[in-house]
């Protein structure tokens, strides 16, 4: 009786322990992993969400978006000049189009004539920032040469001087798709690889960028595009299902909630992160990646690259940015 005693104590405290650590503050100066370019996008309209302390050497503004025209908004202009430890950091303006393939048939094609202007945009928003990205998601394969040229007539009509960098989707072999790692990071002064979202909105609930699965698309990413310009990419939110298809990303301070709820069943592992359970029949799920889960991932991509990425800032534990360091090196 006396030793079920000892052991149910010793459980108990091992529950507390683990159920209060996951908010730690890593401030160990010798446990930072150090990279050359550390990126973060910043939504418009949550710029006061952005922590002036965190060693974030490129912000990515999302975004100035294509519209049904094929034209972008040209007066957007960059958040602020904010200053890090390491130095003034760079701004960047994101153009995207992330779910319309027949517009970015429209804006990719020559013969529609949308192209041609959708460019002058671009080079005119161009002078208000370091650097413009291009975050074109709705590619399909029947425009993918004409993706590779519009990079290229872009890169030719960009000033001296001005950082053009490309957000290309995880893969880990080769597909039929029209995102050519190699030609791209020809072309591209900087590729980002969105190594997030394995499992999404409307998929079976799952990690959003599990160990794992990074190290795949870190490995092929790497036989493709050189270390200089290899930015990889990672999630600073996490994503919760329920029923009927229900799903949202959600911020830090969200999943801590979640993770005090009284019928919540927490798992576990470096590799997948936090996976928790909760209300009645266990019918909502949430994933998402803690600060040590997160140090693995950094840990390895310091294996493939000088360069990381986070999407989004505002999400994020903030103790996270004291595991990092930005360096000269890489």
């Amino acid at each position: 009786m006396k030793f079920r005693y000892i052991l149910f104590i010793l459980l108990c405290s091992f529950i507390l322990i683990f159920k209060f650590s996951w908010g730690k503050s890593y401030k160990d100066v010798d446990s930072q992993i150090s990279f050359r370019e550390v990126w973060g996008y910043l939504m418009r309209g949550e710029e006061k969400l952005f922590i002036k302390e965190a060693p974030i050497t490129d912000i990515f503004y999302f975004s100035a978006s294509v519209n049904e025209n094929g034209r972008i908004n040209t007066s957007v202009n960059p958040p602020f000049t904010p200053a890090f430890a390491g130095g003034k950091q760079r701004i960047h303006l994101v153009i995207s189009d992330l779910s319309n393939p027949s517009r970015m048939h429209l804006c990719l094609n020559k013969k529609y004539g949308v192209r041609y202007h959708l460019l002058k945009d671009i080079e005119e928003v161009s002078a208000k920032f370091d650097g413009v990205q291009i975050d074109f998601e709705a590619v399909e394969n029947q425009d993918g040469r004409a993706f590779i040229v519009f990079l290229r007539d872009l890169k030719k009509s960009l000033p001296h001087g001005k950082t053009l960098s490309v957000a290309i989707p995880a893969k880990r072999v080769d597909v039929n798709d029209p995102y050519d790692y190699t030609v791209i990071s020809r072309i591209a002064d900087r590729v980002l690889v969105m190594a997030y979202d394995q499992h999404w909105s409307t998929s079976k609930p799952g990690p959003v960028a599990s160990l794992t699965w990074c190290k795949e698309v870190a490995a092929y990413a790497s036989k493709n595009i050189s270390r200089k310009k290899l930015i990889m990419g990672l999630p600073l939110y996490g994503r919760e299902w329920g029923v009927q298809g229900y799903s949202r990303s959600l911020r830090w301070n969200q999943v801590n909630e979640l993770l005090n709820r009284d019928d919540a069943v927490i798992e576990y592992s470096l590799d997948e992160g936090f996976k928790v359970m909760y209300n009645e029949n266990m019918t909502s799920t949430l994933y998402y990646d803690d600060i040590k889960a997160t140090r693995q991932k950094l840990t390895m991509y310091s294996d493939y690259t000088a360069g990381v990425g986070f999407w989004r800032l505002g999400m994020e534990n903030e103790s996270l940015w004291n595991i990092i360091k930005v360096t000269g090196g890489g």
